[in-house]
């Protein structure tokens, strides 16, 4: 059970979880859809009226996925990220998230109430945030929630809810997809989604609800920096079986030399979480944020991943 929340509402939630598939493999870098939206805006100014966006987080000087970027860790070892999803609706998943080492990558949800104590609580505690952007799913029972990014939406009313799930909180490193099995199947809105993550300087992570996603594609093609998950933890809701996905996620952070797991505030998926950190020592592996496995996907000047490293010391 999800900890102070009931499970019917997160039942509705995991329908858009997908068995995990060989993403790093299947997921296309150059969609020819992606190009051809950015053909077509060839030459024309294409800006999203950022609004209360400004207000919540002003510019910064580097880009805000380096500027609020959890401690790294400087190691060799290979790494792991753990991105829990769906937080924001239930504060005691909040506060038990915020008791645990981490870093964890915790992606909120931008319609959840008291978001700022809530997100500052726990990147308070060293915990990296994200906005778990709503986006519309195939499935009709599906409620992705309020202000949710649909595909017929007017290019006003588009953008209106863009701004309004990204100024809902300060502080984050980036994206990634709550739900949206049918929206990132679509070039047209994720090229805009991009365009506006590109301008404020977030990340996008694929959650690949869909296996024909093209998140990555339109992140690469707009200069966003961008990675895409491995495995869900939770499907199955038992001790036995998310042991078994983490199993799998160490086989391939051994063999690439990273990973990447998205899991839900249930209980057990906390518990499980708390006892797994403790083994990761003796298996050669390290937790880190998913800001830092971005920075390893992106290839960043190699000066400038040593300082941000040193200064995890």
């Amino acid at each position: 059970m999800v900890i102070g929340v009931g499970i019917g509402l997160y039942a509705v939630l995991q329908q858009e979880q997908m068995p995990d598939v060989e993403v790093q493999e299947t997921v296309s870098e150059s969609d020819p859809d992606v190009l051809a939206v950015l053909s077509s805006m060839e030459g024309a100014e294409v800006t999203v009226p950022i609004g209360d966006l400004e207000k919540v987080m002003p510019e910064v000087p580097e880009p805000a996925w380096l500027q609020y970027a959890a401690a790294w860790r400087n190691t060799e070892k290979p790494r792991i990220a753990v991105v829990i999803d769906d937080l924001g609706l239930s504060l005691a998943a909040t506060r038990k998230l915020s008791q645990m080492i981490g870093p964890f990558t915790l992606a909120f949800l931008p319609y959840a109430e008291d978001l700022g104590a809530q997100t500052k609580l726990v990147h308070a505690a060293g915990h990296e945030l994200m906005v778990h952007l709503p986006m519309e799913p195939k499935a009709a029972a599906a409620n992705p929630g309020s202000n949710a990014l649909l595909d017929g939406l007017s290019p006003e009313e588009f953008d209106r809810r863009l701004v309004w799930n990204l100024a809902r909180f300060d502080g984050f490193v980036g994206v990634n997809n709550h739900m949206g099995s049918l929206l990132t199947e679509k070039a047209g809105p994720m090229v805009k989604v991009m365009m506006l993550l590109k301008e404020r300087g977030f990340l996008f992570l694929d959650s690949l609800t869909s296996p024909e996603s093209v998140g990555i594609s339109a992140a690469k093609a707009t200069g966003v920096p961008t990675i895409a998950r491995d495995i869900f933890l939770d499907n199955v809701q038992h001790r036995d079986a998310i042991e078994k996905q983490l199993a799998k996620l160490e086989r391939i952070a051994h063999l690439r030399g990273y990973a990447i797991a998205i899991g839900h505030p249930y209980e057990v998926t906390l518990e499980t979480l708390a006892n797994w950190q403790k083994t990761l020592d003796a298996k050669g592996l390290v937790l880190v944020p998913i800001s830092q496995l971005v920075a390893q996907n992106e290839r960043l000047p190699a000066a400038l991943v040593s300082d941000l490293e040193t200064a995890a010391r």
